[in-house]
């Protein structure tokens, strides 16, 4: 009689952790697998692109009838009219949009997967970051572009609008990367709460409702913290020619977004880094 002899079962492990380059693979794969990535970016597009277009269209239909105070400020800071309406709605589309891109993970169970294929976690977060801020921007650009050259024509008849048109190009190109920041913020603050609703709720708690409890602080510091926050100095940038109304000019404004997202995503690396998952 025959002896059946079965080896010994074995556990392959892989001799080194993934490069970059497999990363950003991964999650190019996680992101365009994700319903709520086109969802959220779908409501994005039309809110930006729609929002944006039907105000230039309303307030040129009706430019006989405004005042001269609306008046300068329409044909002063046109491309402020372009941008800035639908980059506040599409604003919160992308904050969705960056919060379940990892909440997602947290929920399901998944983020265990990938930390078992790739222990070191602070890659593969910048990984997801690179790929979320790559797809916005791009698609930020293009809708800042389409807004642009719509909303010029609708606008040709009271006001000529061009790319050399002082603060112009300043604007369009501003107008992307301020979402894509919104997006990391997004991303960073789902890191942090590990929780969809929570993440949610304070981002859009910081960007809608704590400006206007700051706006009750009496003086120009109320109005200084209110400008502070991501949203709002994120539109400065989107203004053709600085406002007097405004506490910061618009690279200051750019720089206040920036800074939020660079401190928010390392509190996020720090974060998945020394916690468990």
């Amino acid at each position: 009689m025959s002896t059946l002899t079965i080896a010994p079962a074995t556990t392959t492990r892989p001799t080194h952790d993934p490069g970059f380059t497999d990363l950003l693979r991964s999650e190019w794969t996680k992101f365009k697998s994700l319903r709520s990535t086109w969802w959220s970016l779908g409501v994005m597009l039309v809110l930006s692109l729609g929002i944006s277009i039907l105000l230039t269209a309303i307030f040129t239909a009706h430019y006989g009838t405004l005042g001269p105070d609306d008046k300068a400020s329409f044909n002063n800071d046109t491309v402020g009219l372009f941008l800035q309406p639908g980059a506040q709605l599409g604003e919160l589309a992308l904050t969705v949009l960056g919060v379940l891109l990892i909440t997602s993970e947290f929920s399901t169970g998944m983020i265990k997967a990938t930390v078992l294929a790739a222990p070191r976690r602070t890659p593969v977060l910048a990984a997801k970051a690179v790929v979320l801020a790559g797809v916005v921007l791009v698609l930020s650009e293009l809708i800042a572009w389409i807004c642009f050259f719509v909303g010029s024509a609708i606008v040709h008849k009271h006001v000529t609008v061009t790319l050399s048109t002082p603060g112009s190009l300043r604007a369009v190109l501003g107008f992307g990367a301020v979402m894509a920041m919104t997006a990391l913020i997004g991303l960073a603050l789902g890191t942090l709460l590990r929780h969809s609703a929570a993440a949610i709720s304070v981002a859009l708690g910081l960007n809608l409702v704590v400006p206007i409890l700051l706006s009750l602080v009496p003086g120009s510091l109320g109005h200084r913290l209110t400008y502070a926050m991501p949203q709002r100095a994120g539109q400065l940038i989107m203004d053709r020619t600085e406002s007097g109304g405004t506490p910061y000019s618009q690279w200051t404004g750019f720089g206040i977004v920036a800074l939020w997202t660079l401190g928010l995503l390392i509190l996020a690396f720090w974060s998945i880094k020394k916690r468990d998952v």
